[in-house]
């Protein structure tokens, strides 16, 4: 039998999809605060070349179609690559994954390590993610015309080789049929290897501009969101005197200037530490802001936040979800919220739990906003 990357993916799935599908949560799942159980979406596939899952980003297309991305890989960090899949049933069920690059040893880049996910003016979906090896990286894209069933590679070839590194969060429009995304810079890029950057299309996605220098601080994992003509990027701190926070690049001319000052958005753990971000526009309220941390501490938990966008005050909600029994052994690897608005104030809230070095599965938490 001949398989491409992503056939071989579904093949290797299909088993452990059906019994993801057919068996019962395991008993530390995590939970919202009401007992409301998470559930796993896209289980860890049996082959453990491709049984860590993680780093999800979704989003919902103009015809209800959930489109959610991810990578697959060993283990985490380890030989990670871009996989996609969709939901036609509102996130009840997910399709059996593609592979949009594989990444790995005796290939042109060892692993991939985030992505961006985002809907052009037209609706047409595009995804951005990133080959990296020790000291070098690119950036490699995708346009999808029907709701994430199939996909056609972008112009990326002003985004490296080795000048940028990552690409994470959303991709944003901006007026015209302009588009912006933001990163992190890796080894290996010149002339920067720390702080975040952004990068412009000029055309809907199809071809992406040089990067520009966002902010010099030495966070990764930028997340973008626009309010009006404000542009927000919140930022994972990544030393370990500000790994409890998050910081907060602010443009107010479109990206070409930016202020970088703390998000005021922290843990409310002792001794815990925030993942990679996740903001957006309150699809309730455009007036104000949403975002949720997700913190590895003694106990995992998912925090709600909101804020003003024009203060940038932000306020803690409400804790979304908690994973209360942390095994090292077992579930020690977990995070990367992202939620998808549904009708009304339902919202899916998508992460990954399970083995650091081993399965992990991508998981929603059923939630109100």
């Amino acid at each position: 039998m001949n398989f491409t990357a992503a056939s071989l993916f579904t093949f290797l799935l299909g088993p452990a999809l059906a019994l993801a599908q057919s068996s019962t949560v395991p008993d530390w799942a995590g939970h919202a605060p009401d007992g409301t159980l998470a559930r796993i979406v896209v289980p860890a596939p049996e082959d453990p070349r491709f049984h860590h899952l993680g780093w999800p980003k979704a989003l919902r297309t103009a015809d209800g179609t959930i489109v959610l991305g991810f990578l697959s890989g060993k283990k985490h960090p380890g030989e990670n690559c871009p996989m996609v899949a969709i939901s036609t049933d509102d996130g009840k069920t997910f399709s059996e994954p593609q592979m949009l690059r594989e990444f790995g040893v005796g290939r042109d880049y060892d692993a991939s390590g985030n992505m961006a996910l985002g809907l052009a003016h037209d609706g047409v979906v595009l995804l951005l993610a990133h080959g990296y090896s020790k000291t070098s990286n690119h950036i490699f894209g995708w346009r999808s015309a029907d709701s994430g069933r199939s996909w056609q590679p972008v112009d990326t070839s002003a985004l490296g080789p080795n000048k940028t590194g990552s690409s994470t969060g959303h991709i944003v429009q901006l007026p015209g049929k302009k588009l912006m995304v933001v990163g992190h810079y890796r080894d290996g890029s010149q002339p920067n290897e720390r702080g975040i950057w952004c990068s412009i299309s000029e055309d809907d996605g199809l071809s992406w501009g040089e990067p520009a220098l966002v902010s010099d601080y030495p966070g990764v994992e930028p997340v973008l969101v626009r309010h009006e003509s404000r542009l927000l990027v919140f930022i994972r701190g990544n030393q370990s005197d500000d790994s409890d926070r998050q910081m907060l690049a602010v443009s107010d001319d479109w990206g070409i200037t930016w202020k970088t000052q703390p998000a005021g958005i922290e843990t409310r753990q002792a001794d815990a530490r925030l993942a990679h971000p996740f903001a957006m526009v309150d699809p309730d309220d455009p007036s104000k802001l949403l975002a949720i941390t997700f913190e590895r501490g003694k106990t995992g938990v998912a925090q709600l936040w909101r804020g003003d966008p024009k203060t940038l005050t932000f306020k803690h909600d409400r804790t979304l979800l908690e994973l209360t029994q942390l095994d090292r052994e077992t579930n020690d690897d977990y995070g990367y919220a992202w939620l998808v608005p549904m009708e009304g104030r339902k919202a899916l809230m998508f992460y990954y739990h399970g083995k650091k070095t081993g399965p992990n599965s991508i998981w929603v938490l059923e939630t109100e906003i």
